[in-house]
C-alpha cells in the first residue's frame, strides 16, 4: 500500500547542488557559434547544464538538471546527471504508477488508443530493446494546449473551415539519450534514435468541428515544454 502522505515526499523534489555552482551563472556571449560558446566553457569551466523546475501540479513541482541545447557538457555535468538518476527515476515510477506510461520508438503508431504500462521497470525494459543499456534522461512538462488544427482534414472544405480541435492534456515527456565524448567533455549522441515515455493526465484528442467525431492521437504536437530554468539559459 502507497501512503499518500509520502507519495512523492519533498527531499526527493530538489536537485543536488552542482560541483560547479559557483560558475551556472558566469555570462557567455550572445553568439550563433556554438564553438565559440563550448570554448568559454571550457576555459571558464561554465556548465552545460541549468536547473530546470518541473511542475507535478499547481503548488507541488520537482527540479531536475537539464542540458542547454548545442552546449559542451562538462564532465561534471556528466557526473552529476549519472548520480541524480535514481532520484529522477523515484519520481517518474510513481507517476507511472498513477497515470500510466505510452512508450514511443520510431516506428510505433502514434494514432488511436494504446495500452499504459504502469511499472517502470517495463518503460525500461522497452529502452533496452531501442539500444539503451545506459542513459540519461531529458524530461518536459507540457501544459494543456487546445488549438485549431485542420492537418487530420480529409477535405478541402475542412480544411478551409479548419475543421478539427486538437487538445493535448497536460503530460510529461521523458527521452532516453547517451553522451559521447567530445573536446573536453560531452554531448548528446547523435543521431539519437527516437525512445521515450509519455506520461498524460487525459488523452490526447481531435475532435471534428461539424461532426463532433473524435479520435486518439498522440502525435499532434500542439503543446509546448514550460520553460523554467535557473539560471535562464537563453
Amino acid at each position: 500500500m502507497i501512503d499518500f502522505d509520502s507519495f512523492i515526499p519533498d527531499e526527493i523534489t530538489i536537485a543536488p547542488k552542482h560541483p560547479l555552482e559557483q560558475n551556472l551563472e558566469l555570462p557567455i556571449p550572445d553568439t550563433q557559434n556554438a564553438e565559440e560558446v563550448r570554448e568559454i566553457q571550457r576555459r571558464d569551466r561554465i556548465p552545460g547544464v541549468v536547473k530546470r523546475t518541473i511542475p507535478l501540479d499547481h503548488e507541488v513541482s520537482w527540479e531536475y538538471w537539464w542540458c542547454v541545447p548545442d552546449r559542451l557538457l562538462l564532465p561534471e555535468d556528466a557526473e552529476l546527471m549519472k548520480r541524480d538518476r535514481d532520484r529522477l527515476e523515484s519520481i517518474l515510477e510513481k507517476l507511472v504508477w498513477l497515470f500510466g506510461g505510452y512508450c514511443f520508438s520510431q516506428h510505433c503508431h502514434r494514432q488511436g488508443d494504446r495500452l499504459p504500462v504502469h511499472d517502470w521497470q517495463e518503460v525500461l525494459a522497452f529502452a533496452r530493446q531501442q539500444g539503451f543499456e545506459s542513459y540519461l534522461l531529458d524530461i518536459d512538462f507540457l501544459p494543456t494546449a487546445i488549438k485549431r488544427d485542420n492537418r487530420h482534414s480529409n477535405s478541402a472544405k475542412d480544411k478551409t473551415d479548419l475543421g478539427h480541435i486538437a487538445v493535448e492534456p497536460a503530460h510529461w515527456h521523458i527521452e532516453f539519450f547517451k553522451l559521447a565524448t567530445t573536446n573536453g567533455g560531452f554531448e548528446m549522441q547523435e543521431p539519437k534514435p527516437v525512445c521515450s515515455c509519455q506520461i498524460w493526465t487525459g488523452k490526447p484528442f481531435v475532435k471534428h468541428l461539424h461532426t463532433g467525431e473524435t479520435s486518439t492521437r498522440y502525435d499532434l504536437w500542439v503543446s509546448r515544454p514550460l520553460d523554467i530554468t535557473q539560471p535562464p539559459w537563453y
